[in-house]
């Protein structure tokens, strides 16, 4: 019985995130490569499917690329595993992490890591993602009324991967998208970052992306797994 109640919530799964590709991907590009700056990095923690890839415009212009705009990926192409840690490296202290050095604001910080996994058809690797607490913008906001000193707030917005172990850093996205173009084989995934609807996006930007939204070249779009 509770095989089959798993194989069934399996099922159920997929049927959720098949329709979830859908709708993505008649969905306006430039909302979807909008992120949401408020979202606590904790939000981010669970258990995610790969749904649809993005290729910007003028990214496709300047490497000669015909495809754009939201494309779509197979199904269970790629799955990633999220959890927020506790930086570790103010253990012991009260106040945490000096993140201001101006301000002198201490707090404790989270340090994003995820696993990512690939079907069979793509790679029999696994490959890990690193996004530290000084890959976020620590930049005083007025209108964040958590940040006081020695407390538990966490950083928020778009972060930079300081680590893409993976054979490709690219996360594949070739292989993935069946777009051919040795641009995107050569460069690294850059950034992660939830947008407004509660997708997290795993992408690649000549732009900072720390500071505010600019131009994506490729990216992945994840739904949380039901």
């Amino acid at each position: 019985m509770k095989k089959f109640l798993s194989l069934l919530l399996a099922a159920m799964t997929l049927v959720s995130c098949a329709a979830l590709a859908e709708n993505i991907l008649d969905a306006d590009p430039e909302k979807v490569m909008t992120f949401d700056r408020k979202v606590p990095v904790t939000d981010w923690e669970g258990e995610w499917v790969l749904v649809a890839a993005y290729i910007g415009e003028d990214y496709a212009d300047e490497n000669d690329i015909k495809t754009t705009g939201l494309i779509a990926v197979p199904e269970k192409a790629i799955t990633m595993t999220v959890k927020a840690v506790l930086d570790g490296s103010a253990t012991g202290s009260d106040a945490g992490v000096m993140v201001d050095q101006a301000a002198y604001i201490h707090t404790h910080v989270y340090d994003i890591e995820a696993t990512v996994q690939f079907d069979a058809s793509i790679t029999e690797d696994t490959a890990s993602l690193k996004l530290p607490w000084d890959g976020w913008d620590w930049t005083k906001d007025e209108e964040w009324t958590g940040w006081t000193e020695g407390s538990s707030y966490t950083s928020k917005g778009v972060g930079k991967l300081s680590k893409v172990s993976a054979e490709d850093k690219s996360l594949f996205f070739c292989k993935v998208t069946g777009v051919e173009s040795e641009e995107i084989a050569d460069e690294n995934m850059k950034y992660m970052g939830m947008n407004e609807d509660g997708q997290l996006i795993v992408c690649y930007s000549d732009d900072n992306m720390v500071k505010k939204d600019g131009d994506v070249g490729f990216a992945y779009i994840f739904v949380k797994a039901e």
